[in-house]
């Protein structure tokens, strides 16, 4: 069942996302990201929507199929498969991210969104790209009270094969380059920069432990 606590979605947000996946042409974009997750495991809040998809996508076409129906301001966009907007006053990006799926897509509550085995494997990466943001470490931090970092790891080396194993744990266990001030999660149960790292440190350490 997925989390529709205030706190850790406004009620506006998730009417946006199950309007803008009813719409004609975004029937094969998913939810992903820290809403996707919030909305699975309810473990802080999450203000934007990040809708990916598999396939091409012509940005206009997005934009001409959204126009109808939503307040759409175009913040940057590429030709294709790159959008990236405020629709209704809501952050919401769209994007194409064409790499194998862990699981298959759950439906729920009319959302369609990732598994938190492919949203773990994505946050890593997310974390090997820019480690600046103490989100994607909060995001870890709870995923590995539902997954072992062996079976992150694992979900990552199936979802991005080209990618190392081991740039990954030398990202992960780097804290220097966060930045605290940089879209600050809030959170439910309430932590600080140092509980964060030390369970990372202790998982890094054993990577078979589930908290």
């Amino acid at each position: 069942m997925l989390c529709k606590d205030p706190f850790i979605i406004d009620p506006g947000t998730f009417q946006l996302i199950q309007q803008i996946q009813a719409t004609p042409g975004f029937s094969e974009f998913y939810l992903v990201g820290g809403t996707s997750l919030a909305l699975q495991i309810g473990h802080r809040n999450s203000i934007d929507i990040d809708l990916f998809t598999a396939g091409d996508f012509v940005t206009d076409d997005i934009v001409e199929f959204l126009q109808p129906f939503f307040n759409v301001e175009v913040s940057s966009k590429r030709n294709l498969n790159s959008l990236f907007t405020f629709i209704n006053n809501v952050k919401v990006d769209f994007i194409r991210h064409n790499y194998s799926l862990i699981k298959s897509p759950k439906i729920e509550d009319g959302i369609t969104f990732l598994s938190a085995e492919d949203i773990s494997a994505m946050k890593l990466n997310a974390i090997i790209n820019s480690g600046k943001r103490l989100k994607d470490f909060v995001d870890i931090y709870f995923l590995l009270e539902h997954f072992s970092l062996n079976q992150i790891i694992s979900f990552f080396e199936t979802k991005y094969p080209h990618m190392n194993a081991v740039i990954a744990l030398k990202s992960l266990s780097y804290f220097d380059d966060i930045d605290p001030q940089l879209d600050p999660p809030k959170m439910k149960k309430k932590l600080s920069a140092g509980q964060i790292q030390r369970r990372i440190e202790q998982a890094i350490l054993n990577r078979d432990i589930l908290f």
